[in-house]
């Protein structure tokens, strides 16, 4: 069922830009037999690029759909992603109400995606560094190719390796945070834990006021505002 994995597998480890990795994709799905094909970057809370608006690649999907599925935001909605971010297996779009439960909004997104005659796909979760996960669904259209389960952890292999390179290409893009001190990085470890301030100067044996500077300085350094953010971006970042 699945293609020529070592051709992929090297377009993709070659692939130096965006749309490189999106190009070698592409050019190897039909051999994989999907004829839709869609990818979604999660970053983690505190990360630099978190925020409510995902970033969204789509192959073979009727153009409205995708318009329609950016521009209403139904992204806020889709419990398939949702899902997806918590399970560690692939599983079918059409059994996405037997994954896990769904509001009701999700449930009328999910009939909205019913109603496109897609046909059905696998909904593929893919993992990255510190957090940086994402979901791939690949669409088989009106016939869905019978899958054994190593059909399908193939998948996610394919899946999983172009999501990595992503990462990879993303790490030389994104603005790095400067580099903590040890006093600092064992400060911003007792905040990710919970503790106040003042617990953590008798922890490490400083003054309140002290701890109070180093955390400005991690502030500073990280571009946020405060503690929690702080300690979300060192895990984000793998400060912490």
């Amino acid at each position: 069922m699945i293609g020529d994995v070592d051709t992929y597998a090297r377009d993709v480890r070659d692939a130096d830009s965006f749309a490189a990795l999106r190009r070698a994709c592409v050019t190897h799905l039909p051999s994989f037999g999907a004829v839709m094909f869609s990818y979604h970057h999660l970053p983690p809370p505190g990360a630099i690029d978190y925020g409510e608006a995902l970033t969204v690649i789509a192959y073979g999907f009727p153009i409205d759909w995708v318009n329609r599925y950016t521009k209403e935001k139904m992204y806020l909605n889709d419990p398939i992603t949702r899902l997806a971010a918590n399970v560690s297996e692939p599983f079918w779009w059409s059994r996405a109400a037997e994954t896990g439960p769904v509001s009701a909004a999700e449930q009328k997104y999910l009939d909205a995606l019913a109603a496109e005659h897609l046909g059905d796909g696998l909904a593929v979760p893919v993992f990255g560094p510190h957090g940086r996960n994402g979901y791939c669904g690949l669409g088989f259209g009106h016939q869905p190719p019978e899958l054994s389960y190593e059909d399908i952890i193939k998948f996610q292999w394919v899946c999983q390796l172009g999501h990595t390179r992503y990462c990879d290409l993303l790490k030389e893009q994104l603005p790095v945070a400067e580099h903590l001190t040890a006093r600092e990085t064992e400060i911003l470890e007792w905040v990710a834990k919970g503790k106040s301030n003042t617990v953590i100067a008798e922890i490490i044996g400083i003054s309140p006021h002290t701890v109070d500077t180093y955390m400005r300085r991690i502030y500073l350094k990280f571009g946020v505002a405060d503690r929690v953010t702080a300690a979300l971006r060192g895990l984000a970042i793998g400060a912490l």
